[in-house]
């Protein structure tokens, strides 16, 4: 029962930081995040599916019975309310015996057990967010690491082909379709890159911003490196897209700031460097067949979302969407999905108009209030970009599925939700 061990030690080493502070708490669930995937893949079982679950469970012990005077004045707060209504809905469907009820617990993960980290993160202070950009400088080289020894001595030296490795095993779509996409330690590219992407602001304002020592500005630039070759080496082109779209919203909202555009036309400048020495990191070149593009945004975006809403507006039950992350071992369980490759369709399909009208009402009033433009500040740019990142994640949601069902990359998305909402309501730098 080796396998057993997996969920109960990341339960416990996640609980011991998150008592140390909130950002060590946070920096471990990541890390579990990180290598949950090629564990997984490995040690095949509920008990690893689950593991990142029992990780965010240490995080949530530790901070509320650690910090319980901090966590008091969480209660109450805009953001609690919203939370509170976010999870009260999906909870309540939940008993509703339409779907398997395991299958219907599972699709609680995403929409229930994933939320509350957003809440934590609006106490993350500047120190805190210091180590996390430590921590995920650290971790983003390991991943470029174990992603370089994918590169060349193929996924099969890592992952056995079993039910977990599947996705894997069916992307060999790069270099003429002889080549797989690279997962490094996670259990898809998709998820390999969009982690590298969502660590991309924690990791910026250390490097380019003011506050940062001179150690901490080369760890942050090794980490901002290995991501963004990351993200070109999972050839998952998505990730890519939003960092170049999430870049220029950044540039708008700092009113064309000099310093963001240079840091913006430098990284885009060593990834195409990148890019070039390989032409198995050029997957982000198909994007220009236009054909392409439009035949894949119509599948994921079309008249038959407004046929979901008429077909079910209470939802067809928990658990029954395409994008529901099932675990193999429950499959025979699930009901057959129905939607879109569609995250707005999951949402939508699994809670109905009460569930979609819910979360669209919550963007808007995330997003109505850009954060003020403090570049001498602490995490200024961070911040900055973690809005840009937020909104054109959300932005493009209509065209994939997995905004909240991928680890870690969904709770890293959450986190900088939570510092959006906690950047409302400075009146120093001292606080993120």
């Amino acid at each position: 029962m080796i396998a057993a061990l997996f969920p109960i030690a990341a339960f416990l080493v996640v609980l011991a930081c998150t008592l140390r502070s909130l950002g060590w708490g946070f920096a471990a669930a990541f890390a579990v995040g990180y290598f949950g995937g090629v564990i997984r893949a490995n040690y095949l079982g509920p008990f690893t599916a689950f593991m990142f679950d029992f990780g965010l469970l240490g995080l949530y012990v530790g901070f509320f019975a650690g910090r319980s005077r901090d966590a008091t004045t969480l209660w109450g707060t805009p953001l609690a309310n919203w939370i509170m209504v976010l999870i009260a809905w999906p909870a309540a469907l939940v008993i509703i015996p339409i779907n398997d009820f395991l299958v219907q617990l599972v699709a609680l993960r995403a929409t229930v057990w994933f939320l509350p980290s957003m809440l934590l993160a609006s106490r993350l202070g500047a120190p805190d967010l210091s180590v996390l950009a430590r921590a995920l400088a650290i971790l983003n080289l390991a991943a470029l690491a174990a992603g370089i020894y994918l590169y060349f001595n193929g996924i099969e030296s890592l992952y056995p082909d079993n039910a977990v490795t599947q996705i894997i095993y069916m992307s060999k779509d790069v270099g003429g379709f002889e080549y797989y996409r690279i997962p490094s330690t996670f259990l898809s590219a998709h998820a390999y890159g969009g982690t590298m992407l969502f660590s991309l602001p924690f990791l910026l304002d250390r490097s380019f911003g003011r506050a940062a020592g001179v150690l901490d500005r080369g760890l942050a630039a090794a980490g901002i490196a290995a991501a963004l070759g990351g993200i070109l080496m999972c050839a998952a082109r998505q990730p890519a897209v939003m960092f170049i779209l999430a870049t220029l919203i950044v540039w708008v909202v700092s009113r064309f700031h000099l310093v963001i555009g240079a840091a913006a036309v430098s990284l885009a400048a060593a990834a195409i460097l990148i890019a070039s020495s390989d032409e198995r990191l050029q997957r982000i070149s198909t994007l220009e067949d236009t054909e392409f593009v439009s035949d894949r945004v119509q599948g994921s975006a079309n008249t038959s979302f407004f046929q979901l809403m008429a077909d079910y507006p209470l939802g067809a039950g928990m658990g029954s969407s395409v994008g529901t992350s099932v675990p193999y071992f429950l499959a025979d369980r699930a009901p057959q999905a129905i939607g879109l490759e569609n995250e707005y369709s999951r949402i939508l399909v699994d809670q109905g108009l009460v569930g979609i009208g819910l979360w669209l009402a919550f963007l808007a009033w995330l997003f109505s209030h850009p954060p003020a433009r403090r570049l001498g500040t602490p995490w200024g740019l961070g911040v900055l970009m973690m809005f840009a990142l937020c909104l054109t994640n959300w932005g493009t949601a209509f065209i994939g599925s997995g905004t909240l069902s991928s680890i870690p990359g969904s709770v890293m998305l959450l986190v900088q939700m939570g510092v959006l909402v906690q950047a409302r309501t400075l009146t120093g730098p001292e606080r993120a």
